[in-house]
């Protein structure tokens, strides 16, 4: 799997850059760091000739005046409609005017200070992406919802940022989505969480959440990709503390 990475900081890039080629050197992990750009101008031109690329990790602010990250993945999807985007930024404020673009990312990651909680995050995504790389031939990353009586929804499940338990609804079930849109259906949570499997976590008896879409535990809550906070019963901080430690 090719890796771009993008960031006008060129310490910051250089940095990011070392980090992922010993995550990848360290695993042995089957992928590479083909291109560090420090524009999208690099950017675009790399991805004209590699189509192919299947990660990047964008900056979102490139300064004043100058196209944003969400203007710049628009821009990449025209050269590589499949590329999976992780944005990374120190402004979190700006998640929601991601999600609202209808850009789809594939996470977020916050620069910050702390060294290990970006190595943290970064081989995070990039075994996450390397496993739908080698998924087996034949199976998609989508989920089919039976709605109503004929009807149906299908959501990609990198879409998707926490299921919920309604209250007002007798074993009514809805999917959240990383766009804003809901669909709720008639089942359980137990059910829909053997369904999703490995990629998603149960953290509370009404929640289930995607665990590419968590950015943090604070204060008994994870903290979402959209700012969004999903209560975490005390005997799953454990579980969701050492996965986003070690993952």
């Amino acid at each position: 799997m090719k890796i771009l990475l993008c960031d006008n900081d060129p310490f910051f890039l250089s940095l990011e850059r070392e980090k992922v080629i010993h995550i990848l050197t360290e695993g042995q992990l089957d992928a590479s760091v083909a291109c560090a750009a420090s524009s999208a101008t690099e950017a675009l031109t790399f991805l004209k000739s590699n189509p192919d690329t299947g990660l990047a990790f964008l900056d979102l602010d490139f300064g004043s005046g100058l196209p944003n990250g969400i203007d710049v993945a628009v821009l990449l999807r025209q050269h590589a409609p499949n590329i999976r985007i992780v944005f990374t930024t120190n402004h979190y404020e700006l998640a929601m005017d991601v999600l609202k673009s209808g850009i789809q990312p594939y996470g977020f990651l916050e620069k910050g200070t702390d060294m290990d909680q970006l190595a943290a995050g970064l081989q995070r995504y990039i075994r996450m992406a390397l496993r739908l790389e080698h998924k087996p031939e034949g199976q998609q990353d989508e989920i089919r919802l039976t709605v109503g009586a004929g009807q149906t929804a299908v959501l990609r499940l990198s879409d998707i940022l926490y299921v919920e338990a309604e209250k007002a609804i007798s074993h009514g079930i809805t999917y959240h989505t990383a766009n804003g849109s809901h669909v709720t259906i008639l089942s359980t949570l137990d059910a829909e969480s053997a369904r999703l499997s490995e990629g998603f976590l149960r953290v509370h008896r009404s929640y289930l959440v995607a665990k590419q879409q968590i950015l943090a535990l604070r204060g008994g809550f994870l903290v979402l990709s959209g700012q969004q906070k999903i209560p975490c019963a005390f005997r799953k901080r454990a579980e969701v503390k050492k996965w986003l430690e070690q993952k």
